[in-house]
């Protein structure tokens, strides 16, 4: 279908341009159209996901027109294994996110829809870019609407979280700016015509000094790591995930911190993989601090939002583990983890959000035993918590079982301090459960709902997600074994031995030819 990924991108922005329209009174009619847009997206890109071939490197549904041809801009858009995925994870979350929000949200709702809708181009595009230009026209598109939906809807301390957010992200993005221009000067040192268009790029090594590629990648690398966050990036990690309305912290913890991994491995390891391998044992290091500081903080939060968000960053921090072993399980295991930690952190601010949204309270310690007066809600929070928490035959296993013998094959001294993050999972995770759902019935809750229709249709297609992932991740292994393989096949010929093959589970199953 000509077209098709343009049109993922223009069908948010049109719904925005219809909400915007509507009278602010008809709330009704806004949500609806917001719904109907998302849904449309969400259509497109389940198309998309079915009709990706498995098995070559290359890139699919490619889209390229020229934008400002006299400096090499194009509007090139493009999938493969390492965005196919990714997508389709954004446009299933935002109906999720806008269906939940009818319960969280009832102030400005028509500016509220048009906002998220404005991200939801952000993020799709950023995926889906392969022009370093339009690549940074989507990351900046996505930071402007976040900022807007936390200071404007978020809680008392809204505005510093808001600015806290925007000056992080924002210096990081310069950083990203300055090493865009450098890589486009440095693409004419073989004496070619200078491009920003990342395959052309990948053609023939970087004209650039080492030197010069190590300065490069760390300034990608920073921009990168502050999205999602890294320690010690990550200090506007807190405030921001607190203070957001949990919907929205669904789509900053589940989408947004995902377009930074990404954006290491669409930039960071194929562009500059002399300064990659050079990298990989420190930003291996960060991410075993990460994994066990996030959690040990975790455990020590009472207030469930800052739980959560200390929680994702030790998640992501295995993400980042699998990413710098350079090895072929351990990056497939990174990619599907993206989504695992997408789907399963998303549902659980849903659920503090649900809880929220019935008792105002924050605080683990001000609940008790709320599983005696909603059952169902406490069944949906456990089985999240256990996706979290990598049981086998939930969708948190696959992930990060890929990783940790992916690491333990490339960087055993990382691995094994790792694996004690999941420990650190368990006492926070299960300490949350504990608190809120069990225990004698606190007088004053014993009126508490039990979760709603409209919550149930939000619920249970994560849930069925959390287990189709865990017991059949063939096809999100196998639509990206080909493009992992290339890309850690040029990280390996910059120095070393070529990685490792993918275990059987990520093996071809269907039609294309898989990369040699």
């Amino acid at each position: 279908m000509p077209g098709i990924l343009t049109a993922l991108v223009a069908v948010p922005l049109i719904g925005a341009a219809g909400v915007a329209l509507l009278p602010a009174g008809r709330v009704r009619a806004v949500r609806a159209v917001g719904l109907v847009t998302t849904l449309a997206a969400l259509a497109l890109a389940a198309w998309v996901w079915a009709r990706f071939a498995p098995g070559t490197s290359g890139l699919e549904f490619e889209e390229r027109a020229a934008w400002v041809p006299a400096v090499g801009i194009a509007y090139h858009l493009g999938l493969d294994g390492l965005s196919v995925s990714l997508v389709a994870l954004t446009a299933f979350l935002f109906p999720l996110a806008l269906a939940a929000a009818a319960g969280q949200v009832r102030d400005r709702v028509k500016a509220f829809v048009v906002t998220a809708l404005l991200l939801e181009a952000g993020l799709l595009g950023t995926f889906m870019a392969q022009d370093l230009v339009l690549f940074y026209v989507f990351w900046e598109a996505m930071l402007v609407p976040m900022y807007f939906l936390i200071a404007l809807w978020g809680g008392a301390g809204r505005a510093g979280a808001a600015i806290k957010f925007f000056l992080y992200t924002m210096a990081g993005s310069i950083l990203m700016l300055v090493a865009i221009v450098a890589v486009y000067l440095g693409s004419a040192a073989g004496g070619g015509a200078p491009t920003f268009d990342l395959p052309s790029l990948l053609r023939e090594p970087l004209g650039v000094a080492p030197g010069v590629q190590a300065v490069l990648f760390a300034a990608f690398a920073v921009a990168f790591a502050i999205k999602m966050p890294v320690w010690p990036l990550h200090t506007w990690l807190p405030d921001a995930y607190a203070e957001a309305p949990p919907v929205v912290t669904v789509l900053l913890a589940s989408l947004m911190a995902k377009a930074g991994a990404y954006g290491l491995l669409r930039f960071c390891l194929p562009l500059f993989p002399e300064a990659s391998r050079a990298f990989g044992p420190l930003l291996s290091a960060l991410a075993v601090v990460g994994i066990l500081y996030g959690g040990a903080v975790a455990w020590a939060q009472g207030d469930m939002r800052r739980l959560l968000a200390y929680g994702s960053m030790s998640h992501m921090g295995f993400i980042l583990l699998g990413i710098f072993a350079f090895d072929v399980p351990a990056v497939q295991g990174s990619l599907i983890q993206m989504v695992n930690h997408g789907v399963s952190t998303g549902a659980l601010f849903l659920l503090a959000g649900y809880l929220l949204e019935r008792t105002g309270r924050a605080r683990t310690d001000a609940y008790g035993g709320v599983a005696a007066t909603a059952p169902a809600l406490a069944a949906a929070a456990l089985i999240v918590v256990l996706s979290s928490l990598a049981l086998p035959g939930t969708n948190g296993f696959i992930g990060e079982f890929l990783i940790l013998v992916g690491t333990f094959q490339a960087r055993p001294a990382a691995a094994v301090p790792a694996t004690l993050g999941t420990v650190a999972a368990a006492a926070y995770l299960l300490a949350f459960v504990g608190r809120v759902f069990h225990g004698p019935l606190r007088d004053d809750l014993r009126a508490l709902p039990d979760l709603r229709a409209r919550e149930y249709a939000v619920l249970v297609p994560l849930i069925l997600v959390i287990f189709w992932v865990g017991l059949y991740p063939q096809p999100l292994l196998v639509r990206s074994e080909a493009t992992v393989t290339a890309v850690l096949r040029r990280v390996a010929a910059a120095h070393g031995p070529a990685p490792r093959a993918a275990p059987a589970v990520g093996s071809r199953a269907g039609g294309g030819e898989r990369t040699p």
